[in-house]
């Protein structure tokens, strides 16, 4: 057993200060005032000072690691345009050593972001490199095979029997392993490129394993008119149509739905996942998030790179409010507490992860510890507020999933950061 603690601890009850966690193998055993819990418990080891804030790890709902190859180059492009430019240009040009390498270099970004868990929408190949580096690392990971059996690119569409074997082989393999810290997603990318045999195939293999079911949905005008007249109604009419409209499932956007559509999707108890870097990025537009929240859907919060520069989730918290202040010309419109609850247990929830996403006995010990020692925090007057919209990257110190060290005070425990960055110099990027 050993103990993590700090000046101020964001628990399920509140803030407390100067308080002490007691951390066994994987999960959270007691908390207190530290002064107690120093009598009470003869800790190991020790990690934390007065100077740190704890709080749960983040979540990020929505990424794609094999994409990070592509910064620098996708600025400027409308959705659709920029999938046919840059992405699957990439994804078509991609081997197994650049998938390695393009998971080691997000997650390695990720793990100084203060990511502890995360939703990786990988490729159509080589989509074990993730799960891989995932292991290797130490997070807790929802990874899928991107499915795509029409309108795509050659070299990335697959036939419909092909799409869902290799996901079920997959997930054969890799579900629940590593303790249960690897889960596997049935991952179609959208409308246009999945058939309905197809998605009817994804609803086959969620209620055979009782997996997640993820989709990007509604992101961009074009897209929308597109499944309009494909469907002769909405795609979440026509997910709903097909069973998949359901607690299984995690929407990606949702920028274009209706009030009605997203009515249903409440009763149907699915969740969505905002991206707003992307959506702004891309000029997709702003979804109604206000609306959400207010009719008990559960959002949480996505980095959707590469369609965004970085991991940060203080980022993805912070433009979530902006956004929506702006949008909608009203400063109540979105909160720092609603943000930070997106970015954290409200991942947590979409996932399907239960015992995480907060800071309370009984649950697993994904924490962050944030240093307080950068003008993000100078003055101290509310700790949440600031973390959503002060706090940069550079204030994670400690990074703790399901009770292992990852990362303390800075320095990576478990990969190699300078062969990785090495790597990823030397056989990533894309030609122009």
């Amino acid at each position: 057993m050993y103990e993590a603690w700090g000046g101020w601890v964001i628990t399920s009850e509140g803030i407390k200060e100067n308080y002490s966690l007691a951390i066994e193998k994987d999960k959270i055993m007691d908390m207190g005032p530290r002064e107690e819990m120093q009598k009470k418990y003869s800790f190991e080891d020790s990690i934390g000072a007065h100077s740190r804030i704890i709080c749960p790890g983040f979540v990020d709902s929505h990424m794609h690691s094999y994409q990070i190859a592509t910064q620098g180059l996708t600025a400027d492009e409308s959705l659709l345009e920029w999938l046919k430019k840059y992405i699957w240009k990439w994804e078509g040009e991609l081997d197994k050593e650049k998938a390695r390498a393009c998971a080691e270099a997000a997650y390695l970004q990720m793990l100084h972001c203060g990511v502890t868990t995360l939703s990786d929408y990988t490729s159509v190949y080589h989509v074990e490199e993730a799960f891989k580096a995932a292991k290797q690392f130490g997070f807790r990971a929802v990874i899928g095979k991107t499915m795509m059996d029409r309108n795509s690119p050659a070299e990335l569409q697959q036939d419909t029997d092909t799409c869902l074997k290799e996901s079920e082989s997959l997930l054969r393999k890799w579900h629940g392993k590593n303790g249960g810290l690897l889960s596997y997603a049935v991952t179609p990318r959208f409308a246009i490129t999945a058939t309905d045999p197809l998605l009817k195939g994804c609803k086959r293999l969620c209620e055979k394993y009782g997996v997640l079911f993820r989709t990007h949905t509604q992101e961009n005008r074009e897209e929308v008119a597109w499944e309009k007249k494909q469907y002769k109604t909405s795609v979440i009419r026509h997910l709903d149509k097909l069973g998949l409209l359901n607690e299984r499932a995690l929407l990606t956007h949702c920028v274009w739905t209706s009030r009605g559509d997203l009515d249903l999707i409440a009763k149907r108890k699915a969740s969505i996942s905002h991206c707003p870097g992307s959506n702004m990025l891309l000029a997709s537009g702003t979804p109604d998030i206000p609306y959400m929240l207010k009719k008990g859907i559960n959002v949480c919060l996505g980095t959707d790179v590469a369609a965004y520069y970085n991991f940060s989730m203080f980022e993805q918290a912070r433009l979530s409010c902006l956004m929506q202040k702006e949008e909608r010309k009203d400063p109540h419109a979105m909160d720092h507490l609603k943000a930070f609850a997106m970015a954290t247990r409200n991942g947590a929830k979409a996932l399907r992860l239960g015992n995480t996403g907060e800071i309370k006995v009984g649950n697993k010990a994904d924490i962050i510890l944030l240093s307080t020692s950068h003008l993000a925090f100078s003055p101290l007057n509310d700790v949440i507020s600031q973390i959503v919209y002060s706090t940069f990257p550079f204030s994670v110190n400690s990074v703790i999933c399901n009770g292992k060290i990852l990362m303390r005070e800075r320095n990576v425990l478990v990969a190699d950061e300078k062969k990785i960055i090495y790597r990823a110099k030397e056989i990533l990027g894309v030609k122009k």
